[in-house]
């Protein structure tokens, strides 16, 4: 779990990074760079995975092309083109729907049952990220750009289950390698439609900024997430999202001195004990009924 735990953290910083890119060009651009940057370094794992097994079914790299499709470039577009619209704290507050997403989806089409422990503290981290919300909203907050951030709550839920017996066939390591090389592949016609300026104005921070997305929050949180998720229950690791909003929230505080009152920090202090006491549950009371 502390897979889970780093995966969380990486994302949560992806939004006050892509406030920074964003000073360069254009957010379909920022998510089309950053994916590329992880498709190019990943290359030598598919590579390798290529000569190991031979031939690979078309069948199988057409369903992670797909699952690649929706976890990469849908999802990021979803998020980073409401980014542009909002502010990086109201962004990130948004994405503390995903433990609730992540149940809500798995009872009405993928007929699961969670535990009352596990019901209990998903609720516990959605109500912490919910007092977070409240408590860090910022100047230039647009409704629909939170809309579109929580729209990818609902992808997320999605993927997360469908990843699962993919991930368990290939393992994490060649299953990230080739889901970001071939989900970007199929996401580039997309991505270059939603470009609105083709501007570019470079900075340093702005490409360190664009190098962390990539290497970090795109390349190894998603190492880290698909590590994580081949030992543990989707409702489990779904708690674990909800302290995306936190990391982000905080990191928005310190890093763009946003305002943080005392009942965003009571939020902060129950979504990250909901994980901690998820990580203290045995496995043999925490899986999926």
């Amino acid at each position: 779990m502390p897979y889970l735990l780093t995966a969380s953290f990486l994302w949560g910083t992806s939004f006050i990074a892509g406030k920074i890119a964003y000073e360069m060009t254009d957010p379909a651009l920022v998510v089309l760079c950053r994916l590329l940057i992880a498709a190019a370094v990943t290359l030598p794992v598919s590579l390798r995975f290529f000569r190991r097994h031979k031939p690979v079914p078309f069948s199988l790299l057409k369903t992670v092309m797909l699952l690649g499709l929706l976890t990469y470039p849908l999802t990021f577009l979803l998020q980073f083109s409401g980014l542009g619209m909002t502010s990086a704290a109201r962004a990130a507050t948004m994405i503390g729907v995903e433990p609730v997403m992540v149940m809500l989806v798995g009872y009405l089409f993928f007929r699961e049952k969670a535990p009352w422990p596990v019901i209990l503290l998903g609720l516990a981290a959605f109500a912490g990220a919910a007092l977070v919300a409240g408590g860090g909203a910022a100047e230039g907050v647009s409704l629909s750009g939170c809309l579109l951030v929580l729209a990818s709550t609902v992808l997320v839920a999605f993927w997360l289950r469908l990843s699962q017996p993919v991930l368990a066939e290939m393992g994490a390591r060649a299953y990230t390698a080739l889901s970001v090389q071939l989900g970007t592949l199929a996401g580039i016609p997309l991505m270059l439609l939603l470009v609105e300026n083709w501007t570019w104005n470079f900075s340093w921070p702005g490409m360190a900024a664009l190098l962390y997305l990539g290497l970090g929050c795109s390349l190894l949180a998603a190492w880290c997430w698909n590590k994580g998720l081949a030992d543990t229950p989707a409702n489990i690791s779904g708690i674990f999202l909800a302290l995306e909003p936190v990391f982000g929230v905080l990191l928005a505080v310190l890093l763009l001195n946003e305002s943080l009152s005392r009942t965003a920090w009571a939020g902060v202090v129950l979504a990250v004990a909901a994980a901690g006491i998820c990580i203290l549950l045995p496995k043999s009371k925490t899986q999926t009924a």
